[in-house]
């Protein structure tokens, strides 16, 4: 038989089980957007061209480049530190390299190089190393001084100089084509040194054995073959190319231009016009020649008869269209020279995938971004100081005065009600970046801020077969960045589902704090979740609360940030400021002043907040101050230890611990 004592006893504990089940098996109705978790890897991330980026591990020191698919290559060197993309400045490669700092033996450091396929350059004893074009050798390069420096090959395959650092240039073309240049001169060698082409040239440009454009010695350019045979005299002031997919070349003579076919030198459009610019029909679907003659621009086509008459001042290439100035004023035509938009603009910002974004004048000569069509439709009305309709394929960037917003380009609803950045940008179709010119926060498509603001460049990479958020933050050493990572997801961790969502349908938690819930709780955060407790305890309104109170909210006792929230808890006692009119509401909560915080909340309403001492075994890290409240919320249940009597008082509290609290204890009638 079960005397009174103990059926009361087990009515306790039946009860608060039953309680508890229901806690965790119970999911309201709640849908959460889409929200980030911090996690931990091993890797520094640092900068990257394209979609390949630089990890390194911080267990081992090992540098990676990791490619977009995820893969990672690892780099064999040691190196002390990541410098940026490099690219060459005082020759010809085709390509950008990633530089690293090496430090050497005598203590002193110089630069190594890896290419995009993780092709690592470093040779001993020269000042420089990279793969050229072929990546069968490495230009070397010493520095004599600042201004003087020497270039050579190197044989990465056989480790050894190939070409001495002797020429002041060198670019690499094949084993059969090397230009290099010898004091004043260029010429062409092959890779054994021997001369194909004399050092007789101020410049050469190589484009195959029948097609080399020159400089000559009475500084006119000219036309020449391998064989160093004239095919067009040294006579022009310029001949360049004018494609990168035929050999046309601009030709001009006595100030004035036209075009020639650089196979056969072939004039294919007389030298009769002050300037002339070919577009490719890789561009705009046909060939076209933008010309000026008499002051004034039009258009051509290759039988030099007129597309569009010489009637504007300027003419441009813009997306796949022509940008056209006419008495200071900006219009558009499409590919065939008909007129898009007339010359009524300030500026055409952008044409691509169907939209132009113009700038037009509003009255009193203020100027707003519209958005148009291709038939020359308003799509987007002038209304904003700055648009940029090509941010993602659903979403738009609009920035007026101040601040900035992203806008649906379907509805054509702004993604934030009230937005207080100044700038944005589009990370993914879940998350963008808000914040100003330098700092950033990851936002969701909610307008929730999920990170504080100080990243400066954040980005969707594959990690180890995982997508993430990457966040990087700078410090105060230029090399020294640091990376932060998140998982997407959405929602609470899987064991606070039901609880924070309760919590939510219980109107506890803001819904600008219904996000990021993995994140730990910051003092005006938690004094947000104060005052949604203190409406829903006394079903009173915060602004009923300030009345009642006679709280100034205007003006309260701190000189730092604070919102309404925090001025109420300051007026109620349960939060209390550093010092010095300083609230630090920035900083996030340890556990012991969660427990603090609770117990003024108790006093407040009128709790009997004494409690006989519990046991810990980390008593000793408990502050004094804090010593009396750690009892008072175990003895009540406020909050709960680590287990195996480990209260952690340093700890941080999260977001969803901290409203998992508030719903118990307003479910559980605690007051």
């Amino acid at each position: 038989m079960v005397k009174g004592y103990d059926l009361y006893k087990l009515l306790i504990v039946t009860s608060v089980f039953i309680f508890i089940f229901s806690l965790s098996s119970n999911v309201y109705g709640v849908s959460f957007n889409d929200d980030i978790q911090k996690t931990v890897l091993d890797y520094d991330y640092f900068d990257g061209f394209e979609n390949d980026k630089i990890l390194h591990s911080k267990n081992d020191g090992t540098w990676y480049l990791l490619k977009a698919d995820g893969s990672k290559i690892e780099l064999k060197g040691k190196y002390l530190d990541y410098a940026g993309i490099e690219k060459g400045e005082y020759y010809k490669l085709d390509d950008s390299y990633y530089r690293f700092v090496v430090a050497l033996d005598d203590n002193s450091t110089r630069f190594a190089f890896a290419d995009k396929n993780g092709v690592e350059c470093f040779v001993e004893g020269y000042s420089f190393a990279d793969p050229t074009s072929s990546n069968k050798y490495w230009l070397l390069m010493n520095v004599d001084s600042d201004t003087n420096y020497k270039f050579g090959l190197y044989d990465r395959y056989n480790n050894k100089v190939f070409i001495p650092v002797v020429y002041d240039s060198l670019l690499y073309l094949n084993d059969d084509r090397i230009i290099v240049r010898n004091g004043e001169k260029e010429g062409i060698i092959d890779i054994n040194q021997k001369i194909i082409l004399p050092f007789e040239y101020n410049y050469l440009e190589y484009i195959n054995d029948d097609f080399i454009i020159g400089l000559g010695n009475n500084s006119k350019y000219g036309l020449i073959n391998i064989k160093n045979e004239n095919l067009l005299p040294f006579e022009y002031n310029v001949i360049s190319k004018a494609s990168d997919t035929n050999n046309y070349c601009r030709i001009i003579k006595d100030n004035k231009i036209g075009l020639i076919n650089g196979d056969n030198s072939e004039l294919l459009i007389p030298m009769e016009y002050e300037s002339l610019y070919y577009i490719d029909e890789m561009y705009i679907g046909n060939e076209l020649i933008v010309a000026e003659k008499n002051g004034k621009t039009g258009i051509l086509d290759m039988d030099n008869k007129e597309v569009v008459p010489f009637i504007y001042d300027s003419i441009q290439l813009i997306g796949n269209c022509f940008e056209v100035y006419k008495d200071g004023l900006a219009g558009l035509l499409d590919n065939k020279g008909n007129e898009i938009l007339p010359a009524e603009a300030v500026d055409i910002a952008e044409v691509k995938d169907g939209a132009v974004t113009a700038i037009v004048y509003i009255e009193d000569y203020n100027h707003k971004y519209a958005v148009y069509n291709m038939e020359g439709d308003e799509i987007v009305p002038p209304i904003y100081d700055y648009i940029d309709y090509d941010a993602s394929e659903d979403y738009m960037i609009v920035k007026n005065e101040f601040s900035a917003n992203l806008v649906n380009k379907s509805t054509g609803k702004e993604v934030l009600e009230n937005s207080f950045y100044s700038d944005i940008w589009y990370i993914n179709d879940k998350y963008f970046a808000g914040g100003n010119s330098s700092y950033f926060g990851i936002v969701n498509f909610a307008g929730q801020q999920l990170t504080p603001q100080y990243y400066s460049y954040i980005s969707v990479v594959n990690v180890d077969g995982e997508e993430l958020l990457a966040a990087l933050r700078q410090t105060n050493s230029k090399f020294d960045m640091k990376m932060d990572y998140f998982k997407q997801v959405s929602g609470p961790s899987s064991w606070a589902v039901n609880e924070v969502s309760k919590a939510i349908e219980s109107n506890l938690v803001p819904y600008e704090y219904q996000a990021a819930f993995t994140f730990n709780i910051k003092r005006y955060e938690f004094c947000s979740i104060i005052v949604k407790f203190l409406e829903e305890y006394h079903d009173i309104s915060r602004e009923a609360i300030i009345k009642d109170n006679n709280i100034d909210v205007v003006n309260p006792p701190i000189v730092d940030k604070f919102n309404e929230d925090v001025a109420i808890c300051l007026h109620l006692g349960i939060v209390k400021g550093r010092g010095n009119g300083i609230f630090d509401g920035e900083s996030e909560i340890t556990r012991e002043e969660a427990a603090v915080m609770l117990t003024n909340l108790a006093k407040y309403l009128g709790l009997n907040t004494d409690a006989d001492e519990v046991k810990l075994n980390d008593k000793s890290k408990v502050s004094a101050w804090a010593v009396d409240a750690v009892n008072f919320v175990l003895k009540n249940k406020f909050m709960q230890g680590m287990g195996n009597g480990i209260f952690s008082p340093e700890s941080n509290i999260t977001r969803e611990q901290t409203y998992i609290i508030m719903y118990r204890i307003l479910k559980n009638s605690i007051f």
